[in-house]
């Protein structure tokens, strides 16, 4: 199923024969970037049991999968909470890939984080492959995802933390994981029915354009690419700019991709500490390779 991200070419055995590379491998999970070495420098092979949100750079590992209601936050904001009930940009990408994807094949979670969007691909039926460039996002996804950790660390406030238990039913089979690049996917084109970018495509800077045509490129023909992005850092224009999601929409059609259904304004909400938290609005746009 993997190739090599740098040419393309098959594995055998986790080698590269057209890329001459040995890829290695972190307590079972494939780290397949450009520069694997860089990789075990910063992160030497070691099984980890549970990765540190401090290190992960993510709020916590628990509330990207839940829903709004079911936070827990104090006073009137909680209460505000409650009303948005289920409504989140990866909840709303999950439905219209449910309406509009053309099978139950191959789904691919690029820029995976905790796995919040890997499990639900699973959850609905579909063979999901999910990567991340971050070792301790992937290695934390995989284990809450199947069952190798029960509990998770998060932060109560910057000096803090208390362990919660993982609030969601072990997926035994279907999920895939490894260490990997959105602009250098270590698959074969054409491979996946439906490609999510979540959260990482406004982290991906100058790169952008690289990441979505390595997304397009990964897409079967009928396909579609779930998009959430809340027109971030890598999305500011200057005063007299086109609109960002102009601009994405031109890219998009230029890669081939049809707009075919589209949700604005969706509230984002992420939980930093115990009393305090991130609400931004994201815009979900699906196309489907003509």
């Amino acid at each position: 199923m993997y190739v090599c991200p740098r040419t393309g070419g098959p594995l055998k055995d986790w080698h590269s024969r057209d890329g001459h590379v040995t890829y290695p491998l972190i307590d079972g999970v494939p780290i397949l970037v450009a520069d694997p070495v860089g990789v075990l420098a910063t992160h030497p092979p070691r099984v980890a049991h549970e990765a540190s949100v401090v290190r992960l750079g993510v709020p916590d590992a628990i509330t990207p999968h839940l829903a709004p209601s079911m936070f827990g936050a104090p006073g009137g904001f909680g209460q505000w909470l409650t009303t948005l009930g289920d409504q989140s940009p990866d909840q709303a990408a999950a439905g219209f890939a449910h309406k509009l994807a053309p099978n139950r094949g191959r789904a691919l979670d690029v820029g995976c984080g905790v796995g919040a969007m890997a499990r639900r691909m699973a959850v609905m039926g579909w063979e999901t492959w999910a990567f991340d460039r971050s070792v301790d996002a992937v290695l934390l996804a995989r284990g809450m995802l199947t069952g190798g950790l029960t509990q998770a660390t998060i932060p109560t406030s910057r000096r803090g933390i208390r362990r919660v238990k993982v609030p969601f039913k072990v997926i035994p089979a279907g999920l895939n994981f490894c260490v990997a690049d959105a602009t250098r996917p270590p698959f074969a084109p054409d491979t996946f029915g439906w490609v999510h970018l979540g959260d990482v495509l406004d982290s991906l800077g100058e790169e952008l354009a690289d990441g979505l045509v390595a997304a397009a490129g990964v897409l079967q023909r009928g396909g579609i690419l779930t998009i959430n992005t809340c027109y971030g850092a890598s999305g500011e224009v200057s005063e007299g700019g086109a609109p960002p999601e102009e601009e994405l929409l031109e890219a998009l059609d230029a890669l081939g991709l049809q707009l075919v259904e589209q949700q604005d304004r969706i509230p984002h909400v992420s939980r930093v500490y115990d009393r305090s938290f991130q609400v931004r609005f994201f815009h979900v746009l699906v196309a489907r390779k003509r």
